[in-house]
């Protein structure tokens, strides 16, 4: 360690570690201490992995340690966690060096939190395929949940449903309560479904009034009328807003894979048609292609 000038890692702005062949802790420098919060002294003889936030996969690992014992140097991004608990990014860069006799001797890394810049990119991506007033998953998003439900449901010879979503007189609704009042009932319908379906369920807003829900391995017609009954219900209830309640309905139309239909063409058309049969029946109801 004599050899090691730690006199440039102290002023590098960057957290510094240094670890020996088999991973344990050598130096860490003054913007290493701040960042994580530990003290050199707590780390030292310790490996990286009390950093581990266990957010990433043993791939991820396997892919870095690949990579520095065929000595090259790995680049990514770290979730790891502080001393307080609390999680960051780290955009880090490990090198293998090697000794005199040109085996690897050491581990050097070098990081920065990039905490904020994945948070940015994060709000990104979810505008991108979320619906901003309700926090919905988009049309395209649903499209492509879609898809994979049809290629998992074929590979797996498994079967699901499809339903659209309407609400009953939405336009007598912003005419009557004004445009807020529409957009909570907007709001309301989506909060009222996702708490009557499953974690593997997919609630989505695929533009105005209208709505769509995915169903993954749904084994059977009864299975699924329970839950399309459930979800006609929660949405009969009137919706309190200000002073006033508003009188809320919906309709719904549902296809089945693979009975139905077997493309997603076919099993968005049945469903349409299914919605426009509970439309036509006075709505507030739910009908099967």
């Amino acid at each position: 360690m004599k050899k090691f000038p730690a006199w440039v890692a102290e002023q590098w702005p960057d957290a510094v570690m240094l670890t020996d062949a088999r991973g344990r802790i050598e130096y860490v420098n003054r913007a290493f201490e701040r960042l994580t919060g530990y003290s050199s002294g707590e780390v030292l003889g310790r490996t990286p992995a009390v950093l581990k936030s266990g957010k990433q996969d043993r791939e991820f690992y396997a892919r870095m340690w690949r990579s520095l014992r065929e000595g090259r140097a790995y680049r990514g991004v770290f979730v790891n966690r502080r001393k307080d608990g609390a999680l960051f990014h780290e955009e880090e860069t490990i090198r293998p060096l090697r000794g005199p006799d040109g085996r690897i001797a050491y581990f050097l890394s070098a990081g920065r939190d990039v905490s904020e810049r994945m948070d940015q990119l994060a709000r990104l991506r979810h505008s991108a395929t979320h619906d901003p007033l309700t926090g919905l998953p988009n049309r395209a998003l649903f499209a492509d949940r879609l898809g994979q439900a049809l290629r998992e449901a074929h590979r797996r010879r498994e079967s699901f449903a499809l339903a659209m979503l309407d609400l009953d007189a939405f336009k007598a609704i912003n005419t009557k309560f004004g445009h807020l009042a529409g957009d909570a009932v907007l709001k309301a319908l989506g909060e009222r479904t996702l708490r009557r379906v499953r974690a593997i369920d997919t609630v989505a807003r695929i533009g105005g009034d209208e709505f769509a829900l995915l169903l993954p391995v749904m084994r059977s017609r009864e299975a699924c009328a329970r839950v399309l009954e459930k979800i006609r219900a929660a949405n009969a209830a009137r919706l309190r807003y200000g002073r006033r309640k508003i009188p809320v309905s919906i309709s719904i139309g549902a296809s089945f894979y693979p009975w139905d239909a077997r493309s997603e063409r076919t099993l968005r058309s049945r469903a349409d048609a299914a919605l426009f049969a509970a439309k036509k029946a006075g709505g507030n109801a739910w009908r099967f292609a």
